[in-house]
């Protein structure tokens, strides 16, 4: 962000140098990390008028999409840095439903600054050139006969001020802070020549990881993020690369006479530098208390203040019954394996779990993800969403302030079409961990039920920004824009995806779709035959296939692969809205609307997005489609 020579600014007893980017009080420097400070500049210098959240984002982040949290963190940490207490408006008001803006009396001491504008000015003959930079975010003009000499005294002065500051930190805490840190917790590894049975090592990530996203402090990758790097000898640096982080924790764990030996190290992605490393060796039946110590740990090395609450959270246990725990455990990764035989596992995993500790909430809050993740799948939905709601139900009976609860609740209510309660508990998953990405994709799938494609783009674009890595997130994104009818961004969207993940079935599915609904027929069979040969049980590309089939005109084929669906239900359940879509592509609407009426009797999920499906352009005026519309009610 570029200052003006000597730009300064005095409000109470505080002063804001803009040129040495440095707020103190009373002639005491403090504290404040730079993207605040930047938010803090901003307000003072556009204090005359309301900044909105959106033209504050521009500016601040001008070529990152990142979450409005970000945002609301910054002000919260000027406020703070200022004194204000909460709802107190001396320096910083927020004005609902628009933004923010500086009241304070404001005194300028240096030259007066122009008002920072939300995006660069345009080219004038007194302007003629406007250079951006990481060191001038906002795009203010740079004279052009001192600009170099500008450039090389700012790095300079930042060098020197950077370097003083950084020692004198490193030196008192040895470790250096620079704001904001992003974490990723590996899952902790078996030492050469040992096994781990009960997948401790995972299970004690998964608690670690748990615990320091709800201090809601600093970004912590989830564990169905992490679990991509639980494979031997994994590379602590590459996956910090690979996940975009900041700091890894990666550890060794070895168990054995009734002990359990922890060895963790918290690693500098930029530099490989070690920030803290230490050995826990406990009795195997106080691996929670390992958990909270390593948790605290890593915390302090990022130089956060702990309060007293974010202690209490710290400490918090879900079980204190070992037996339950690795139960668990056994039911967390097995959900992991995301295949047939693991999500029945994981479900027997978890009812042990509950029988060992019948008020385990997070166990609870895994049955209800892992039966409604069968629904539609492996089990008829009527089947398996009941028992998916009462599991999170009884989570929240036992946690009320479980997100993991309510982001089960909301997904299995979305599935039962009552989508008014759950766009409520997404809401309320959502305020208690931002940072789930399962949460956001499921709720991208409640918004696009509803026709709100552009939020939904938008809430699974969020959920990139977490999980950059995502096959789910990045091939499903093209889903929404299939839906939208926006088909070049779909087919952008799955071929990048294919790119990423060559194994990976789901975004040939989703271009198969594209090109099957712009009458490429040719293209869509190639893109159903791929994502069968990747993934030969998915019913869904079973169906693409027999449809595609049908309407490149050999309508003899499609009835054999629509013969193939069927059979498929002797090993899985098949949604019978798939072999409704298939009578579609055959043009035989008495088959296609009797397998949509056993579609709405399973409660099918695909009947979620009925009214917006691309395919049915053709028999939306058609009485018995509209019924159906109706009778779905979503």
């Amino acid at each position: 962000m570029c200052a003006r020579s000597n730009e300064l600014y005095e409000f109470g007893d505080f002063r804001l140098d803009a040129t040495r980017r440095i707020v103190s009080r009373a002639g005491e420097p403090l504290r404040l990390n730079s993207k605040a400070f930047e938010t803090l500049l901003v307000l003072v210098r556009n204090r005359r008028r309301v900044m909105t959240k959106d033209e504050l984002m521009t500016t601040l982040w001008p070529d990152t999409f990142v979450e409005e949290v970000n945002l609301a963190q910054n002000i919260s940490a000027a406020r703070k840095l200022l004194g204000e207490s909460p709802g107190e408006n001396r320096f910083i008001v927020t004005v609902p439903g628009k933004g923010y803006q500086f009241v304070g009396e404001v005194r300028e001491v240096g030259p007066p600054a122009e008002e920072m504008p939300s995006g660069p000015p345009a080219r004038t003959e007194s302007n003629p050139r406007v250079e951006t930079t990481p060191g001038n975010r906002v795009g203010l003009p740079i004279p052009l006969p001192r600009r170099r000499a500008w450039v090389w005294m700012g790095l300079a002065l930042a060098v020197a001020i950077g370097a003083a500051a950084g020692t004198a930190y490193f030196l008192k805490r040895g470790v250096f802070d620079r704001g904001n840190h992003s974490l990723a917790v590996l899952p902790f590894q078996p030492l050469a020549g040992t096994d781990d049975p009960d997948h401790l090592g995972l299970g004690m990530a998964d608690a670690v990881i748990t615990k320091l996203i709800n201090l809601r402090q600093f970004p912590v990758r989830p564990t169905d993020v992490a679990i991509r790097y639980a494979q031997p000898n994994a590379d602590a640096l590459q996956a910090g690369r690979a996940m975009g982080v900041d700091t890894v924790l990666a550890g060794k764990i070895q168990k054995g006479n009734g002990r359990v030996r922890v060895t963790v190290q918290l690693v500098a992605v930029r530099d490989g530098r070690t920030l803290w490393a230490q050995t826990f060796d406990e009795d195997a039946t106080s691996i929670f208390s390992v958990e909270d110590s390593i948790s605290e740990r890593v915390a302090q090395a990022l130089a956060v203040h702990l309060a007293k609450e974010d202690k209490l959270r710290l400490q918090r246990h879900y079980t204190e019954n070992i037996d339950a725990y690795r139960s668990y455990l056994e039911g967390r990764y097995e959900e992991f394996t995301f295949t047939p035989q693991g999500m029945f596992k994981a479900i027997e995993h978890f009812n042990h779990a509950l029988a060992d500790d019948p008020g385990y909430a997070l166990a609870y809050a895994g049955l209800a993800d892992a039966y409604t993740t069968e629904s539609d799948w492996l089990l008829a939905p009527r089947e398996a969403l009941p028992k998916a709601e009462a599991a999170a139900r009884k989570a929240l009976v036992f946690d009320e302030n479980l997100a993991e609860a309510h982001g089960a609740l909301a997904h299995a209510l979305l599935h039962e079409w009552r989508l008014a309660e759950s766009a409520q508990e997404f809401q309320n998953a959502l305020a208690l961990n931002p940072g789930n990405v399962s949460t956001y994709f499921a709720y991208a799938e409640y918004l696009s039920s509803v026709g709100r494609f552009d939020d939904a783009i938008a809430t699974m674009k969020k959920a990139l920004t977490i999980d950059p890595l995502s096959p789910e997130v990045n091939s499903f994104l093209a889903w929404d824009y299939y839906l939208d009818r926006d088909y070049d961004n779909c087919l952008l969207v799955s071929h990048n995806a294919m790119q990423l993940f060559p194994d990976f079935w789901v975004p040939h599915m989703t271009a198969g779709m594209c090109y099957y609904v712009r009458a490429q027929n040719a293209d869509a069979l190639v893109e159903f035959r791929r994502a069968l040969a990747m993934n030969p049980a998915s019913t869904y590309s079973q169906a693409g296939l027999a449809m595609s089939l049908a309407k490149a005109g050999r309508r003899a084929e499609s009835l054999q692969e629509l013969q193939q669906l069927k059979d498929m239900q002797k090993e899985t359940y098949v949604s019978p809205a798939y072999v409704a879509i298939v009578y579609h592509a055959l043009d035989d609407d008495r088959q296609e609307f009797a397998w949509l009426e056993k579609g709405y009797e399973d409660q099918a999920e695909w009947l979620l997005w009925l009214r917006f499906e691309p395919m049915f352009d053709g028999q939306r005026e058609d009485p018995r489609f509209q019924a159906l519309v109706k009778k779905v009610g979503v």
